[in-house]
């Protein structure tokens, strides 16, 4: 029979059992403590130092157990600083949820998202959204419109915050697989401050959504580097998934499908090898190409000719290179100048793995390189924080290498000293100015809630979207018409089928702002007043609305031949 186990206190930090040192655990791994409710498993892979009595027995040292709660709150510990960027992040979205009324996108993607469960549920005719959409009308719209059910725009906006803060949650873990939690720290702070970040998390549209989406696949992909061969090759499919409804959900995001691709395979590379590195590429490709191309086939031709005419072929506008390319700048600034910085560091430091940074700072120049050859800056705004995600990862890792200067704690309060000024003295006046771009519609909407009933019949409307989405209860989509383009029955398309409808008398009330359209605004204009049966009902804000005087019998001979 073994010797009884005996429990020996010692001062300080250790505390002793008395074993038999034929059972002693310097031969063997893991043991567990005898005697000690709350013993741990020790591994000895070397001899470990031993008082040896006179009955064949000697001292081993045991460690206590760390209590519970201790971990809980190490692990609180470690993610506090994440979670005060988060609540940064938020506050700085929040101030603009409710700073403007819906943009003509907003009110365009979430009016579609309601039309679609009306088709879907009972029916009912819906435009042909595929056909100039730049996005999958079947995707986000419709998630969109179940927010915008329970708590209107408000709820919309929220839910893409949501998914902003997904993003800057999906950048630290990737960013922590990559560089350590130091650089990952410091990109998700300069990330959800970015002015692009805080706007989109305040915009109710498909871009957030996909962004998080993107990001998730590049994490499921890095992630899965650390694992053994099925479940990484299960998140290697999951990755190649997620990117392809990323695609779907905004096509632009196929631009950065190649740098998700090459940051994976990377990290893969970094970690296992070049042949671990080929076999997550391929993995991933092959399940994002095949469901690509299994969407593409599904969609048909209408799904196609959005692809080209939203994407692939928009027409060429006429700002000039440095215009786009300033702008772009002015919003990444602090990013990209880091992020072309930790791609040189990086260049003197580890052997695997070196170019990564390189890649992740290229990505940022992306968007801008883009719509410089387009000469446009529409959607600039929103595009440019698709880069920035991949390209304040190396700038995370450029200040992470800075920091390393000081070896003490004082490294966060320097290093934070940068992101906070360019958000004060910055990117907040910036988010700020891009939700004040559009009019406000509150007046306006207040107004016509009113004179469509005293008034009923067809409207003309700049970005009617934003009308018709406000509407949506009172007026069915078919009625609207707007000042991009119009066919009235008889007249060719354009301003003879404006002069022809308003001579008829056609449309009962007429909604103009003057904006990206105003020189049809104009047009228009003087058409009413040399029919002389419209008059100024009302103006609010930057909008004036017409209404026609002769009676509704009389407007409905008239015909909408609009594409939409």
């Amino acid at each position: 029979m073994a010797p009884p186990v005996t429990l020996v206190s010692i001062p300080g930090n250790w505390s002793f059992e008395l074993i038999d040192s034929k059972r002693s655990p310097a031969g063997g791994g893991p043991f567990e403590a005898a005697g000690q409710p709350a013993g741990v498993a020790l591994p000895a892979p070397a001899p470990m130092p031993a008082v040896v009595t006179g009955d064949d027995r000697q001292l081993v040292p045991v460690l206590p157990r760390t209590p519970r709660w201790r971990g809980v709150v190490g692990l609180a510990a470690a993610r506090w600083p994440l979670l005060v960027i988060l609540v940064v992040q938020t506050a700085l979205s929040l101030r603009l949820i409710w700073s403007n009324t819906a943009f003509q996108d907003e009110g365009l993607y979430l009016r579609a998202g309601h039309l679609e469960w009306a088709h879907w549920l009972h029916h009912a005719p819906v435009p042909s959204f595929p056909s100039y959409f730049s996005g999958a009308p079947v995707l986000y719209p419709p998630l969109g419109a179940l927010a915008d059910s329970i708590g209107g725009l408000a709820a919309a906006r929220l839910l893409s915050l949501c998914f902003m803060l997904g993003v800057t949650c999906l950048l630290w873990a990737t960013a922590t697989r990559l560089y350590g939690q130091r650089a990952a720290l410091l990109g998700a702070g300069l990330f959800g401050t970015l002015a692009g970040a805080q706007f989109l998390g305040g915009f109710a549209t498909y871009d957030a959504m996909a962004l998080f989406l993107l990001a998730l696949a590049v994490w499921l992909g890095v992630r899965s580097a650390g694992c053994g061969f099925w479940a990484r090759t299960a998140l290697l499919v999951t990755a190649g998934a997620s990117l392809a409804v990323a695609d779907a959900a905004k096509y632009a995001t196929t631009l950065f499908a190649p740098v998700a691709l090459l940051a994976v395979a990377l990290a893969g590379w970094r970690k296992l090898g070049g042949r671990a590195c080929v076999a997550a590429a391929l993995t991933m490709v092959c399940c994002w190409l095949v469901l690509v191309l299994a969407a593409v086939v599904a969609g048909g031709g209408v799904y196609w000719h959005g692809v080209m005419t939203s994407t692939l072929a928009r027409p060429h506008a006429d700002t000039p290179v440095t215009t786009v390319l300033r702008s772009a700048y002015v919003w990444t600034s602090l990013i990209l100048v880091l992020a072309v910085l930790g791609a040189v560091l990086a260049r003197r430091g580890e052997s695997r793995g070196k170019g990564l940074p390189a890649i992740l700072a290229a990505a940022g120049l992306l968007a801008p390189i883009g719509q410089a050859s387009l000469h446009t800056t529409v959607g600039l705004q929103k595009h440019v924080v698709f880069g920035a995600w991949f390209a304040a990862i190396a700038a995370g890792y450029a200040m992470a290498r800075l920091s390393r200067v000081d070896p003490g704690r004082g490294w966060a309060a320097v290093m934070a000293l940068p992101i906070a000024a360019s958000t004060l003295f910055g990117s907040m006046g910036q988010a700020a100015a891009l939700f004040r771009v559009w009019p406000d519609a509150a007046g306006a909407i207040s107004v016509l809630r009113s004179a469509i009933h005293s008034h009923p019949g067809n409207y003309l409307a700049e970005d009617y979207d934003v009308e018709a989405y406000y509407l949506r209860d009172e007026v069915r989509w078919p009625r609207w018409s707007s000042t991009y383009y119009f066919k009235y029955r008889g007249a060719r398309g354009g301003a003879p089928s404006y002069e022809a409808a308003i001579e008829h008398h056609y449309f009962a009330l007429v909604i103009l702002h003057s904006g990206d359209t105003a020189a049809t605004d104009a047009q228009i204009m003087a058409d009413m007043r040399q029919a002389g049966d419209y008059r100024v009902l009302a103006r609010a804000g930057r909008f004036t609305i017409w209404a026609a005087r002769v009676p509704a019998s009389a407007r409905a001979a008239g015909g909408n031949h609009a594409p939409y």
